[in-house]
């Protein structure tokens, strides 16, 4: 995913319906585990930071109380969506357009970029799955 095409392909490809189901769970369990370990970290962070700023107040310093902490993203709910869906689909096979392999199969949704550079922040998981993906 180093580098992204811009162009559309109009391909469709006919999928196994539980095939699917299997790569999109996978693709959830890391996705949660990267929020998880980041929303871990970031709380760690965020109460040594404020903790310091205590600490100054304490001793009468005037601090900024800014800070850069960036908030964890979690995009389980676009996972839980798409399996749901195809929990509710009747056939044993589902077409999909090439944006929906990429988002579905291959795990390179639209936001991806953003939910690793905000969560490398605080993730080893994060860090070594961008580093997968070529981010």
């Amino acid at each position: 995913m180093a580098q992204m095409f811009t162009h559309t392909m109009k391909m469709k490809v006919s999928v196994s319906k539980d095939e699917l189901l299997a790569a999109l769970r996978v693709n959830r369990e890391r996705h949660g585990k990267i929020f998880t370990e980041a929303r871990e970290g970031y709380i760690k962070r965020a109460k040594v930071a404020i903790e310091r700023r205590m600490e100054e107040l304490r001793e009468g310093k005037l601090v900024s109380l800014d800070f850069h902490l960036a908030v964890p993203t979690d995009y389980t709910a676009a996972y839980d969506t798409a399996i749901r869906m195809l929990e509710l689909h009747q056939d044993k096979t589902i077409e999909l357009s090439a944006e929906e392999v990429r988002c579905l199969v291959m795990d390179e949704w639209d936001w991806l970029g953003n939910f690793l550079a905000i969560n490398k922040a605080y993730s080893n998981m994060a860090n070594d799955y961008a580093t997968s993906k070529g981010l």
